[in-house]
This record gives C-alpha cells, sequence and structure tokens, in this order.
C-alpha cells in the first residue's frame, strides 16, 4: 500500500486514539483545559464532544478522499498539520503553562507530529504538492490554534 493511503488511515486513526487518551485512559482533558483556561470553565462537556465529532469528521473526510482519489492529497496534508498544531499549541505548550500532564499529549506527541511530518515529507518528495501549496499548507495548518489563543485572550480582557 502507497504511503499516503497509510497516511489516510492513520491521520483519522490517530485522532480517535488521541480522545481516548483525553476522555477515557487517563482522560481528565476538560478539567486540565479549564485550568489552562478557567474563564472557559462554563463549557460543558458536550461542547467538548461536538468540537471532537466536527474534527473527527472532518479529518475523516479529507482521509477518505486522499484514500479514494488520486491527486486529492492537499485536505488530508492539512488536516495532518492541524493536528500538528493542536499536539503543539493546546498540549505542549499547555503542560508548559500548567506545569501538569495535558491529556492527549502522549499520542499528540507520538502520533501527530510524525504523521505531519511524514505527510509533508512523503507530498514534498513524490511532488503530490507543489512547493508553494505545501508553503501555504503549513501557514493554514496552525490558524485554528492561534485563533483559539486570540479568542481566549479577548475574552480573558473582557472579564
Amino acid at each position: 500500500m502507497e504511503t499516503m493511503k497509510i497516511l489516510a488511515i492513520m491521520v483519522p486513526l490517530s485522532y480517535l486514539i488521541h480522545c481516548i487518551e483525553e476522555f477515557a485512559l487517563p482522560g481528565g482533558f476538560i478539567s486540565w483545559y479549564h485550568n489552562l483556561r478557567p474563564s472557559l470553565n462554563k463549557q460543558k462537556p458536550s461542547y467538548y464532544w461536538k468540537v471532537n465529532i466536527i474534527a473527527f469528521t472532518i479529518v475523516t473526510i479529507t482521509g477518505w478522499f486522499a484514500f479514494f482519489t488520486k491527486g486529492n492529497n492537499s485536505g488530508l496534508v492539512i488536516s495532518a498539520g492541524f493536528l500538528a498544531c493542536n499536539a503543539i499549541f493546546t498540549h505542549i505548550i499547555g503542560a508548559i503553562k500548567t506545569h501538569a500532564y495535558s491529556p492527549g499529549m502522549i499520542t499528540g506527541i507520538v502520533l501527530y507530529l510524525p504523521i505531519c511530518f511524514m505527510c509533508y515529507f512523503t507530498t514534498y518528495t513524490l511532488n503530490l504538492i507543489s512547493i508553494g501549496n505545501l508553503c501555504l499548507y503549513i501557514v493554514v495548518a496552525p490558524l485554528y490554534e492561534i485563533w483559539n489563543w486570540y479568542k481566549y485572550a479577548r475574552l480573558t480582557k473582557a472579564q
């Protein structure tokens, strides 16, 4: 099986494993996250479930396109980059700020970061995506995390 097809399976699968780490084994992500961002402690668990279901749907669709169609790798590369940025901005930096283990950090480091690197490396070396598009995707990947940080900064200033 070619590398991109394997990555197309690995991206949504890693997301599921990540959610298990966050919410079940060992779990505790919501309380940890509220410790990181106290003004969000009014968010109900259903909010986090909805966000994760939407994100899982997106990474699954991008994986489906990369797996079943030829040349549709852009969405998968962006999804993998988004997940890697989540590992860096939310889990790693969050753990540093809180001085506490962030549920989801292990799978973020062990799965998200290498899978993202492999998506970038494979699409570049096999010329599946132009270098210009790849650079654009690397810039786009952290935008959601940056927007969340900006949104939270504005929320805490308003209070």
